[in-house]
Formats: structure tokens, C-alpha cells, sequence
């Protein structure tokens, strides 16, 4: 015997007994405070593209300009090639979706085939086969990184999707968010423990282009893990979810992407986000560059600087999720990328005019605190951008009568990956155009030999030059409107409605 779970005429069959008694609607399961357990088991899938985020944003474009040799501008076009596909295949990846039928319901089905084509293309990415040829090392790296990238959304859209109709309450998305960050950020920390514990700590370091392929194994033992655990959560959980699109699975894409563009709340995070993840993906692919070149520091003294940063990332977690059960959103985000931002310009300035000319240890503690703060900034901004998105949606089946979530995260998705694939670019360039040497394994250039010119640029591309392209994003997020009284008379409107709607 079959049951028809859901709001409305286009709910979708689970195909499983059913108990005695009619089964609760999914508007009052929604309603009731998700246990937790199921919220733990839901968070963890975090650590899917946690792993996979931390583990290209850290070491990739190092390992692919200074390892393996390629140039600047192809490695970061190469790079950027994997996350402009990724970032449309992302609008069919949300639409399919949220038009998904299936007696597992509407995100389940997307996330499990997912894993095995993340594992694979994860390790024979960072396996590039020795004497290959510019041009076959940039198929190699454009072809893999696109098949990781693709592959890591059919499991992040849905599950991130999923975790917006967990819950209808304005505070509690707050909390389901900041638990997968959580998961998220630890990821990360996972990643770098991995790789500067385990497989770079030796007198090569990062250039020991024999320690990546074992490191990506490693690596996709902790995504299995994350996404076998949250996929069992999402089957327990499927009874929550919204009804399926109207449109079915596909649809009719264009007619929903222009759906979604008309909504003024979508379009400030949209472009917020897009401008925001271009300076931020500069950066974050400069790290590594910065620290090691304009900062001087060791490879130790990079793995303490880094470990802060992860810290604080982690520590935003909590932190973000008692500002935003106090606060609006919208100032927790503004505040939190406003600091951050500050944090990212100020050092490289102070230490261009001379204002910070400590060296080791000190430079190494100040670093640390300085990315620490960063991170509880940067977390909290997310988590409310994330959780903020949710609520965008609900303001969309107001208006329109239909539920966008996976759309709606396809779309920030696709700001924040083509934002991050030409911030990788832009970083590409600004090493190639400020002079600084790929074939470091095989030329051992150390920062004695770079001139102080381009040490200098290094350093005003990665924090001011980063931080100035940013603070645009927070302009444009300034005009997000939604606070919790009007949330709550979404949330209202949307019951009456499906109150008077026959079942």
C-alpha cells in the first residue's frame, strides 16, 4: 500500500505502508522542532563539500602551477573552466530537484549516485601523470576539476535544498544552518590536518608531487562517510518535504529561471553573493602564495596561520547561530563581511607602510588571531546568507504559488562558483602579470630570489585588491528587506492558503 504524502495535488508517492491513522501533513511536521539527531545526521553532509571546497581552495592552483608546472593564467583558466560549467549545470541540478517524484523523495535520488563520481575524479585530479605537455595538463585539470565540480553539486544542491524544508521556524533554519557549517568548516580542518600533518610535513613540503594522490584517497574516505551518514538522514527525513514543482522533473528551465529573477530578495543575494565570492576567491586562492612569499612564514608557521583561520571558521559556527537567533539577518551578514573585509586590507597595507614589521614568532601569532576573527566574521555572514535564502523562498511560493528551494540555491550556488572560478582566474593573471615564477618544484625559486616589486603586488592583489572588489557585494546586500516579522507573515499567509486548499 502506498501514501501520498504532502501539501497539495502534486505531492509524490513513497510507495511505503502507511500507519494507522491519517500521516501528518508535511506543513505540521515542519512546523514541529526537528529532533536532534536528524539535524546532527543532516549537518554532516557538510563534510562532503567541505572536504572537497577545503581541499581545492588550499592546495590546488599551488599544485597545479608549483608542482606540476603549469602557467599561471592557464592553471586559474583551467580551474575556472571546471567552475563555470558547474556553475550552470547547477540551474538543471535545482530544477530537476525540486521537480523530483520518487518514493524517496525529492533530493535523495541526486545525492547518492553522487559520491562514487566525487571520489573518483578527486583522486585523479591531484594524480596528473608526470611529463604531460601544457596542453594536456590543462585537459587534464579542466576536464577532472569540471567532473568534481558537477559531480560535488548533484550531492551539495539537493542536500542544501533539503535542509531549507526541514523547518519553517525563522530561528531554527538559523540552527540547521550553523550545524552544517559546522560540519562544513571542520571539513576544512580535516583537510588541512590531513595535508600538512600527514603527507606534507616532510623536508619537500607542498612540492612532493608524490604525496598528493595518497592525500586525495584519504580525503574521500571522510566524503564517504559524510554522505552515506546524511543521505540515511534525508531518507528519514523525506516525509518533511515540500510538494514537487508542478513542472516536474526539468520542466521548463528558462520560464523558471525568469520566475525566480523577478523576485528583488533572490536578486540582492544573488548579486550580493557574486560580488562578494570574486574578491573572495582571489584571495583564497592567493593564500598560499602570500603567506609563504610576502609574509615569509614557514611551512609550519602557514599550517598555524591556516589552522586559525579553520578555528574561527568553526568557532562562527555557534557564534553565528546565537547572533542570528538575536539579531536580523541582514546585520549579522553586513557586519560580519564589513569585519572580515577589514581584516583581509589592513594587514598587507600596515606592512607596505612599514607599521608591521614583526617577524616570526610574533608575525606568526598576530596572522593567526587576525584569521581567527576573520573566520567568526565570515562564518556568520554565510550562515545568515544561507539561511536568509530559505526564507527568500518562502516569499517566492507567496508570490508565485510555487516552491523554488533547489532553484534557489542552484542560483546562489552559481554566483558564489562563477564568482570563485574568476577569482581564481583574476588570481591566475595577477601572478602572471606581476612577474611571479611557475616551475618552483623544479626550479627551488625561494623568496630571495623574487624582487620586493612583486613580493609587494602579491600582497596588495591578495588583501586590498581582494577586499575592494568585495566590499561591492556588501553594498548591493544592504538592500535585503526580509526580518522576522515579515517572515512570519509569509509563513502565515502560506498556511492559510494551504488550509483552504482542498486535499
Amino acid at each position: 500500500m502506498s501514501v501520498t504524502v504532502g501539501e497539495g495535488s502534486s505531492n509524490f508517492d513513497l510507495g511505503i505502508g502507511a500507519p494507522s491513522g491519517a500521516m501528518p501533513r508535511s506543513i505540521d511536521l515542519r512546523s514541529t522542532r526537528l529532533p536532534l539527531g536528524q539535524r546532527l545526521g543532516y549537518a554532516t553532509g557538510g563534510l562532503v563539500d567541505g572536504t572537497i571546497l577545503g581541499t581545492l581552495n588550499l592546495f590546488l592552483l599551488y599544485y597545479v602551477t608549483a608542482v606540476c608546472g603549469l602557467s599561471g593564467s592557464l592553471a586559474g583558466a583551467a580551474i575556472a573552466a571546471g567552475l563555470v560549467v558547474d556553475a550552470i549545470a547547477d540551474f538543471m541540478i535545482g530544477v530537476w530537484s525540486d521537480g523530483a517524484r520518487t518514493r524517496f523523495g525529492r533530493r535523495l535520488p541526486f545525492m547518492l549516485p553522487a559520491l562514487p563520481i566525487i571520489i573518483l575524479s578527486l583522486v585523479a585530479l591531484f594524480s596528473a601523470p608526470v611529463g604531460l605537455s601544457s596542453l594536456g595538463l590543462f585537459v587534464w585539470i579542466a576536464t577532472l576539476s569540471t567532473c568534481l565540480r558537477v559531480s560535488t553539486s548533484l550531492f551539495f544542491l539537493p542536500h542544501t535544498a533539503l535542509g531549507a524544508e526541514l523547518s519553517d521556524d525563522y530561528s531554527e533554519r538559523s540552527t540547521i544552518m550553523a550545524l552544517r557549517w559546522l560540519f562544513n568548516m571542520l571539513a576544512g580542518v580535516i583537510a588541512m590536518v590531513i595535508g600538512f600533518g600527514l603527507y606534507f610535513s616532510g623536508a619537500q613540503g607542498l612540492l612532493n608531487r608524490a604525496s598528493y594522490t595518497p592525500f586525495a584517497a584519504t580525503i574521500a574516505v571522510v566524503i564517504v562517510i559524510g554522505g552515506l551518514i546524511s543521505s540515511r538522514t534525508a531518507w528519514m527525513t523525506r516525509n518533511r518535504e515540500h510538494s514537487a514543482s508542478s513542472h516536474g522533473v526539468g520542466g521548463n528551465l528558462l520560464a523558471q529561471i525568469k520566475e525566480m529573477v523577478a523576485s528583488l530578495s533572490f536578486r540582492t543575494l544573488f548579486f550580493g553573493s557574486l560580488l562578494f565570492f570574486i574578491g573572495w576567491g582571489a584571495s583564497s586562492s592567493l593564500m598560499l602564495h602570500a603567506y609563504t612569499y610576502f609574509w615569509g612564514l614557514t611551512g609550519a608557521q602557514v599550517q598555524a596561520v591556516t589552522t586559525g583561520l579553520m578555528v574561527g571558521l568553526l568557532a562562527g559556527g555557534p557564534v553565528g547561530g546565537r547572533l542570528l537567533a538575536s539579531f536580523e539577518k541582514r546585520s549579522v551578514v553586513v557586519a560580519g563581511i564589513a569585519l572580515m573585509l577589514i581584516l583581509l586590507a589592513a594587514p598587507p597595507l600596515l606592512r607596505l607602510t612599514g607599521a608591521l614589521p614583526l617577524e616570526g614568532v610574533q608575525l606568526t601569532v598576530l596572522l593567526t588571531v587576525i584569521t581567527v576573527v576573520s573566520g567568526v566574521a565570515t562564518a556568520c555572514a554565510a550562515i545568515g546568507l544561507a539561511s536568509a535564502l530559505a526564507d527568500a523562498a518562502d516569499e517566492h511560493e507567496l508570490s508565485f504559488g510555487s516552491r523554488r528551494e533547489g532553484l534557489y540555491y542552484a542560483g546562489w550556488a552559481f554566483a558564489s562558483k562563477a564568482a570563485a572560478g574568476l577569482g581564481t582566474l583574476i588570481a591566475g593573471i595577477a601572478l602572471q602579470a606581476i612577474g611571479f615564477p611557475s616551475h618552483l618544484a623544479k626550479d627551488a625559486v625561494s623568496k630571495l630570489q623574487l624582487s620586493e616589486h612583486t613580493i609587494s603586488l602579491l600582497g596588495v592583489a591578495a588583501g586590498p585588491g581582494a577586499a575592494l572588489v568585495s566590499a561591492t557585494g556588501l553594498i548591493v546586500l544592504l538592500r535585503y528587506r526580509i526580518d522576522r516579522k515579515r517572515h512570519a507573515a509569509i509563513i502565515a499567509a502560506l498556511a492559510d492558503r494551504k488550509a483552504a486548499t482542498p486535499t
